[in-house]
């Protein structure tokens, strides 16, 4: 079982209620993306905890039916390895959780500009998969399309500058 799935499935799920119930409260108009993305947000968590709780259940069946054996027959190389996976990518995960909440946070210091484009940065550094041009391109059409649908077809006010030099 990998219980870091499980704890990530129900804190999206959490997250995702949160701001469901946060976005009962805004306009009619402006609630309906916020609604449609913490719904999403939802199900996968859901579809993330599902698939834990089944995969324990067929290693259940697999381990009654004497058939569990065949799970050993890893190289020792192979099995440190993904043992090291194992181990950074929980740290991984919640460190972004942890990101994604002090970019929330920082949102309100910083401005929308400053802060989606720090953390863009450091969540795609520690990754570490993407050239930095690629990574330039896509958080240069984030920003603006996060700008043009909240901004354009919204209408809201986005803060996207910090406070000092917006006023």
């Amino acid at each position: 079982m990998n219980i870091s799935r499980l704890v990530l499935g129900f804190f999206a799920i959490g997250i995702a209620a949160t701001f469901y119930i946060t976005a009962m409260g805004y306009p009619a108009k402006a609630a309906n993306m916020p609604l449609i993305y913490s719904a999403v947000v939802a199900l996968l968590g859901a579809a993330m905890v599902g698939q834990e709780v089944f995969s324990i259940q067929r290693r259940r069946q697999l381990s009654a039916a004497g058939a569990a054996s065949s799970t050993n027959d890893a190289a020792p190389e192979e099995e440190t390895i993904s043992g090291q996976a194992r181990n950074r990518k929980p740290w991984k995960a919640m460190l972004a959780f942890l990101m994604a909440a002090v970019y929330l946070y920082s949102i309100s210091i910083l401005g929308y500009l400053i802060a989606t484009v720090g953390f863009m940065v450091v969540a795609l550094a520690m990754i570490g998969h993407v050239s930095w041009r690629f990574a330039a391109i896509g958080i240069v059409l984030l920003v603006a399309v996060v700008c043009a649908v909240f901004i354009g077809f919204l209408g809201l006010p986005v803060p996207l500058l910090p406070p000092q030099f917006s006023s």
